[in-house]
């Protein structure tokens, strides 16, 4: 299985897990275009698009997934927030609810878990995934806090979007407005928060943590990359635009 990143930040977000007969898209915030251009053109092997939340970046080109006919599924909150973005006939499809926990999605031999994650969106989530050839992956995105516990992880795509340190430097600075620092701090997770996370769950066996969503203000690619490889002793690669990796079970 790999891995590809069509966009980690504010510009955009867009992520590819495919191998030669299915994909599993997530996030669905760049130009459709580039995603059936990093399918090879296959569209059909596409099992499904799943959304975390909706703001632009993230959910800003639905429409395009949706007009492909390709199934989108996202919470209901998620839906109704993105209900800007979308026109074609095509409706995503809600995450349905049993005693107030997400049901799992079974989208080809990929199970998808949603969980609730804390951000500035109607109703956000974070996905454990699990396929037989990534074993269990956790993609956590634009979250200030984790609850859920993960065991039996083999990869990891997670935010890492401020140092704190950089961030209170660049208010007084003036680079940032104290509306904006509020706003990072209380709907991201920062390099410390991040680690904290990573710890509080099962990494044993976790071949590939790749860190998303880093500001570009407010971060430092290299230090974040050297800190969370220090702290877990696990492989470490900061999502960039364009990056292919093998997000396989068995260690490489």
């Amino acid at each position: 299985m790999e891995l590809t990143v069509l966009g980690s930040s504010s510009k955009g977000n867009a992520y590819v897990l495919q191998n030669a007969g299915e994909a599993l898209l997530i996030e669905a915030g760049i130009d459709f275009k580039e995603v059936v251009k990093a399918l090879g053109y296959d569209v059909e092997k596409v099992q499904g698009c799943i959304i975390s939340h909706e703001h632009g970046d993230h959910a800003g080109h639905i429409n395009e997934v949706l007009a492909y006919g390709l199934p989108v599924y996202a919470s209901a909150g998620t839906i109704e927030g993105a209900q800007r973005f979308i026109k074609s006939d095509y409706k995503p499809i809600a995450f349905c609810r049993n005693e107030s926990e997400y049901e799992p999605l079974s989208l080809g031999r990929f199970e998808v878990i949603p969980f609730p994650t804390q951000h500035d969106a109607q109703e956000p989530t974070g996905f454990y995934i699990w396929h037989p050839e990534t074993g269990g992956v956790l993609f956590a995105t634009d979250t200030y806090y984790i609850s859920n516990r993960f065991e039996g992880l083999n990869n990891i795509m997670i935010e890492c979007n401020y140092d704190q340190e950089r961030l209170d430097a660049n208010l007084q600075a003036g680079i940032i407005d104290a509306a904006r620092y509020r706003r990072i701090m209380e709907s991201h997770l920062s390099i410390d928060q991040c680690i904290d996370t990573l710890l509080a769950n099962d990494i044993r066996h976790v071949n590939n943590i790749v860190l998303i969503h880093l500001s570009a203000d407010n971060s430092n690619a290299y230090q974040f990359r050297k800190q969370v490889a220090a702290a877990t002793h696990k492989r470490v690669i900061v999502a960039e635009r364009g990056l292919k990796i093998c997000f396989n079970k068995e260690t490489f």
